[in-house]
């Protein structure tokens, strides 16, 4: 009997530990750990959404990589960041002479470069000076909802277009020529064209020692950068009673036309002993002379040191050649453009001047190997 007591009392002690241990709480994590544990994922988050922001979304070539093209310095170069949304951006220029096509490299360049931020760029093309055709391209890229458009500027018939655009919202950039002097434009990119022909009225003097008959041919009367530089001439030489002006004529900017201009000047001026070109075609002129045989004699300044240009440059037919920048012309103000609607970085100043240099015979190899 006793023995069967002692065994039930070991069993009922046994029980009750089993119920103790089972009913004893959990171990619960500290204070200090838990906010160990907090911290560390706050900081670790806080880490990943910095490296995130600071690190500017989608893939693109980084503007310290950019290729550029040979004998070119871009001024202005894209920040390293991709468009939210897409972008569109029209840059037009006229394409019937070299010049133009000088511009369209640069145009093209900044094309390629924007390809990747999310940019879509628009190389449009007007076939003259015509300001209603112009107008019309104007028109077309405004209704067509374009964020900005770059354009050559060539005079106050557009003023009424491009404050149009600029009302809607839209980036007016112009280059080469102002279009008009009172525009709402944004930004301006060229050379000061009464600056270009005071320097080619200088050189002009210059070369003719101060004395003698001379004739202008521009490219279009109704353009207001080559009657800038028309009239930027004339105030040099028209100081100088011993020069005297025989001629001047309009070439739209043609080289064709030019190399007919020419002709006729000298056959009715044999002892022509300058000659001004204010825009397209010199190359035109400078053949002129020399199938005529008179290179020696008469001293032709002119604009634009291009590939149609260098050659007689540098065998001295050209005599001066005052460059403007056309690849920069092309290029920067759709570089702008483009920094100004994703990162509110457009042009420093409201007017860019590309000041230029006088190409002559002795330095033009050297100021623009990559034409040689």
């Amino acid at each position: 009997m006793l023995k069967k007591t002692l065994v039930t009392l070991v069993a009922v002690i046994l029980c009750v530990a089993m119920l103790v241990g089972c009913s004893a709480p959990a171990e619960t994590p500290s204070a200090e750990a838990s906010t160990e544990a907090s911290t560390e994922a706050s900081t670790e988050a806080s880490t990943e959404a910095s490296t995130e922001a600071s690190e500017p979304a989608g893939d693109f070539t980084p503007a310290a990589d950019l290729e550029i093209p040979a004998g070119k310095t871009p001024l202005s170069l894209p920040v390293d960041q991709v468009a939210e949304e897409p972008l569109k951006i029209a840059t037009i220029m006229v394409q019937n002479n070299p010049f133009g096509a000088a511009v369209l490299v640069g145009q093209n360049w900044a094309k390629e470069v924007l390809a990747d931020r999310n940019c879509t760029v628009d190389c449009l093309s007007v076939e003259d000076f015509d300001p209603q055709k112009w107008t019309s391209v104007l028109e077309n890229c405004i209704a067509s909802g374009y964020d900005a458009i770059t354009f050559f500027g060539l005079s106050e018939a557009l003023q009424p277009t491009v404050d149009k655009g600029v009302d809607a919202g839209i980036l007016m950039y112009a280059f080469n020529t102002e279009p008009g002097e009172n525009s709402k434009r944004q930004a301006y990119y060229g050379q000061d064209g009464t600056y270009g022909g005071q320097e080619c009225g200088k050189k002009l003097e210059e070369l003719m020692g101060g004395e003698g008959k001379y004739a202008i041919i521009t490219g279009d009367f109704t353009v207001l950068g080559h009657e800038l530089r028309r009239k930027g001439a004339h105030e040099i030489l028209d100081a100088n009673d011993k020069l005297e002006m025989v001629a001047e004529v309009e070439n739209n900017d043609k080289a064709e036309e030019a190399y007919t201009q020419t002709t006729n000047i000298l056959t009715a001026n044999p002892d022509l002993k300058g000659l001004y070109v204010t825009a397209g075609g010199p190359s035109g002129a400078a053949k002129a002379l020399e199938d005529m045989g008179l290179q020696d004699q008469v001293m032709l300044v002119c604009h634009d040191v291009l590939a149609e240009s260098a050659p007689y440059i540098a065998n001295g037919t050209i005599k001066g050649c005052m460059d403007q920048d056309p690849f920069n012309q092309g290029a920067q103000p759709v570089i702008d453009a483009f920094n100004q609607l994703v990162a509110g970085e457009g042009p420093k100043e409201e007017i860019t001047w590309y000041e230029g240099v006088m190409a002559t015979p002795e330095n033009v190899k050297e100021l623009f190997p990559e034409l040689f």
